[in-house]
């Protein structure tokens, strides 16, 4: 069909490419980019993300980056993108030269470009300079996602009092997933009692939780025992409909494990009712029964998963 259009724009070059590339056809999409007359900055993003998303094509992504830089048809959204896949294969000297390259063109002033940056070098290892970038950013352009990416890298490495201040700081730019970030990283450093004040806080201040913060807040409770908050949160989840989740329901289960032997039957009750079973929750329930000396049980419920 399209070999037969009597006109083709760039529109109908860029959909046409697009949908080879959504089926992973890369030569024939190759092959249309070659041959368009006219390509902007969406033919170009298209082919790049293509690239980007698919196993194996990570050269030609790069490649692909350098020759759009020649024609001047890089944007926000190539930089992002890239700065995605630098990060996904820990590609840090060349997440550098892409950070060179936004300063020179002045694209380090974009606010996605900013929280792409400090997640590439927190996870990357070089949490300072994520710190650098954050801190000498104009303070316009310290947005919501920002100021959470700042936390995330904050509680990556170890650094709990930081990622407090930075929370702290600019209070009208926290949202939910700030304070999810701040919950989930006290909890999964250990500090738990901290993780529980947080949910609490957030709570009061009228922040809308979700199938995360219950998640982190469930473990938790399991951490130090914490059974009445725990069944306060499983009761919460049922009545929002986040019973379900499997994450939050493994750390349920988790919960009830551990909080005394007595509640291994809360514990299967909420297994047996969960009509879809992951590997996590699978395990926290056998081992479960293996710490509460039910070693019969988690043989059975063993044999059982093998058979199903």
């Amino acid at each position: 069909m399209f070999d037969e259009m009597p006109e083709r724009n760039v529109f109908t070059w860029n959909a046409i490419i697009n949908t080879y590339v959504k089926n992973h056809n890369f030569a024939k999409a190759r092959t249309l980019f070659n041959a368009a007359p006219l390509k902007d900055y969406v033919i170009y993003n298209t082919m790049l993300s293509g690239y980007v998303n698919c196993e194996g094509y990570q050269d030609q992504a790069v490649r692909l980056f350098v020759e759009m830089q020649f024609v001047d048809k890089v944007y926000e959204y190539a930089l992002t993108t890239m700065l995605g896949l630098v990060t996904k294969l820990s590609l840090l000297s060349y997440g550098r030269q892409v950070h060179s390259y936004m300063l020179k063109s002045g694209n380090s002033l974009s606010r996605y470009a900013l929280s792409s940056l400090i997640v590439m070098y927190s996870k990357c290892g070089c949490f300072r300079d994520s710190w650098r970038v954050y801190d000498g950013s104009d303070v316009g352009f310290v947005d919501t996602v920002s100021k959470n990416a700042m936390v995330a890298a904050c509680f990556r490495e170890g650094e709990l009092e930081m990622a407090r201040d930075v929370f702290s700081s600019r209070r009208e730019l926290n949202d939910e997933v700030s304070w999810n970030t701040m919950i989930s990283g006290f909890a999964q450093n250990g500090y738990e009692e901290e993780a529980i004040q947080l949910f609490r806080r957030m709570m009061e201040e009228g922040f809308l939780w979700n199938e995360h913060s219950f998640s982190s807040v469930a473990s938790a409770c399991s951490s130090v025992k914490n059974l009445k908050l725990g069944k306060e949160i499983h009761a919460w989840s049922l009545k929002e409909g986040m019973s379900l989740n499997p994450f939050l329901s493994s750390s349920l289960v988790n919960l009830y494990c551990k909080c005394g032997m007595g509640n291994m039957l809360e514990a299967r009750r909420l297994f047996d009712s969960l009509p879809d079973k992951n590997h996590v929750v699978w395990t926290a329930m056998i081992s479960g029964y293996v710490k509460a000396h039910q070693c019969e049980n988690a043989f059975q419920l063993f044999r059982g998963n093998n058979c199903s």
